[in-house]
């Protein structure tokens, strides 16, 4: 099935490990031009190099999105080296402070709010305009199940995926006018990742399916939420949970 997207610029955070990186080579197999954004330089290289080894065009960048003049400089750059940016992926984010808000460390509440919310804030306001003034744009953000659920020790975590479900919400009413969508994806327990934690066994249990989900399951409501097929779904929150959400037993 024909996405409709091939030679679109999409820019992806997050993009030189696990799901950002899934992200990427989707899109890529579509036929878009890849802007790979992430802390580690290198990792955004090397997705991008596996991109251009197989026939594509892709570019890896360094950037700390926290950071709006650092965005707004690489921002820049893809723009020369790629052209606009017609789809932003805001897929970067941060989950390893983990702890109960009577021990919650304010330095921790304020990295995760910086790095979910800001970051996303930050990308982006910085392709949003452009893509009002061409008049196309497709703006994904990367929520979770713990912002439309909670989660046990997660407070800041679950806090900022909520925001960005609101940015979300709020940035498809401003692109709405303009051909601009915006919508949110809201994952449960994706692997490899999942793995780690020490509770990895009973949080499986909590899903319908009984089976982690994968990057790429992530990755493909991505391409389909970039499409010209989903031109007319916009302010959506789409759960990848294989089921987490519904109440089983």
């Amino acid at each position: 099935m024909d996405l409709g997207i091939r030679d679109r610029v999409a820019l992806i955070t997050g993009g030189a490990r696990s799901l950002g990186r899934a992200d990427a080579l989707v899109l890529a197999a579509e036929g878009c031009r890849v802007a790979i954004l992430d802390l580690n330089e290198e990792g955004a290289e090397e997705t991008a190099k596996e991109i251009t080894t197989g026939g594509g065009a892709a570019r890896g960048y360094g950037c700390d999105i926290r950071e709006a003049a650092a965005v707004a400089d690489i921002v820049g750059r893809i723009e020369r080296d790629l052209g606009s940016v017609d789809l932003c992926v805001d897929n970067a984010g941060f989950i390893y402070t983990v702890a109960q808000l009577k021990d919650m460390r304010d330095d921790d509440w304020a990295l995760n709010l910086a790095v979910n919310l800001t970051g996303t804030y930050n990308v982006t306001k910085a392709v949003f305009s452009g893509m009002r003034e061409r008049r196309w744009g497709r703006v994904i953000c990367m929520a979770s199940i713990a912002g439309l659920m909670g989660g046990f020790g997660q407070t800041a975590y679950a806090t900022t995926k909520m925001g960005v479900i609101g940015f979300t919400r709020s940035v498809a009413l401003e692109g709405a006018r303009y051909g601009v969508t915006a919508n949110a994806i809201a994952p449960g327990i994706i692997g490899p990742n999942a793995s780690l934690s020490p509770m990895y066994e009973r949080m499986v249990k909590r899903v319908a399916l009984q089976v982690e989900g994968a990057p790429e399951d992530v990755a493909d409501a991505i391409a389909f939420l970039c499409s010209a097929r989903a031109r007319y779904i916009t302010g959506a929150v789409l759960t990848v949970t294989g089921g987490m959400d519904l109440f089983t037993f």
